[in-house]
């Protein structure tokens, strides 16, 4: 699953052709955040059910790894991580939002992603100039996918 998030084209090329670049093509940043939230079952009653989701020390596990192997894959300085099981609040601003629902054999991601590339020419170190050329990503793995 680490090599498809990174893999996945979802940015768009200098011309404006869309779904033409990667994260790793654009030298975008990645946010690992882990958020079982999203396991939730709503079918009865009126609260959230989080009996599918995997135990503490298991998600962590797997979430650890996962986090690992996406830094392996890719440029370990533009692979953050967030909090393991921390209350934060986390903003948001879209840029044309994307919101991709991938599913393979293993379940189900999440990726949510502000799409504004830098240019062809501010492609060097970090994709940040002072709000241009911002990537901004993040996705969420259920704890399907951590059995």
């Amino acid at each position: 699953m680490a090599a498809k998030v990174l893999k996945l084209k979802l940015w768009p090329d200098e011309t404006g052709g869309t779904w033409k670049h990667s994260v790793q093509d654009i030298k975008g940043e990645v946010l690992c955040v882990s958020q079982f939230t999203l396991l939730a079952s709503t079918k009865k009653g009126s609260k959230p059910d989080f009996h599918g989701a995997a135990g503490g020390e298991k998600a962590k596990e797997l979430y650890d790894h996962f986090f690992t192997r996406v830094q392996e894959l890719y440029d370990s300085e533009k692979v953050k991580n967030g909090v393991f099981q921390a209350m934060m609040q986390v903003g948001l601003v879209n840029d044309g939002p994307v919101g991709v629902d991938y599913r393979s054999d293993e379940g189900a991601v999440t990726l949510e992603i502000q799409t504004n590339p830098p240019k062809a020419s501010e492609r060097s170190g970090t994709a940040a100039n002072e709000g241009e050329g911002e990537v901004g990503k993040g996705f969420e793995m259920p704890a399907s996918l951590l059995e």
